[in-house]
């Protein structure tokens, strides 16, 4: 199974085209609202996945937002097919996210290859509401 080296979420990134180096712009632990509920402006979540051990068998790489309270929302998923490389990268761009409630959210990556669903990362974006207006 491939293993997941880093995940993270930015504002933005870059990647060079030359050398396919990946740089990061302001990476994101919180949002402050002016008012809830709220949609967050558009991030990247950032990947870098070692399949060396992947062999030729595709998986399914799975994000998910898990608010304070409440059900998890499904923000997208993505079939892999390992194509001999020994490392894959791999950028979602995320639309605003909706926020309906101040608090730790959580994006939870999560893996599938033949079996059940493995959750590999959880990233955090505690959200706050601005009371100063």
């Amino acid at each position: 199974m491939s293993q997941l080296i880093y995940a993270l979420i930015c504002s933005d990134l870059i990647i060079d085209k030359d050398s396919s180096s990946t740089s990061f712009i302001r990476t994101i632990e919180h949002a402050v609202v002016p008012e809830l509920p709220a949609t967050l402006p558009s991030i990247f979540f950032a990947s870098l996945w070692d399949m060396e051990q992947c062999g030729e068998k595709p998986f399914t790489v799975s994000l998910a937002l898990i608010p304070p309270k409440g059900d998890p929302l499904t923000l997208g998923m993505q079939e892999i097919t390992p194509s001999g490389t020994m490392l894959h990268k791999m950028n979602f761009q995320l639309p605003g996210l909706r926020v309906e409630t101040e608090g730790k959210h959580i994006i939870e990556v999560a893996v599938k290859d033949e079996g059940d669903w493995e959750s590999l990362a959880h990233l955090p974006i505690f959200v706050f509401k601005n009371d100063s207006e």
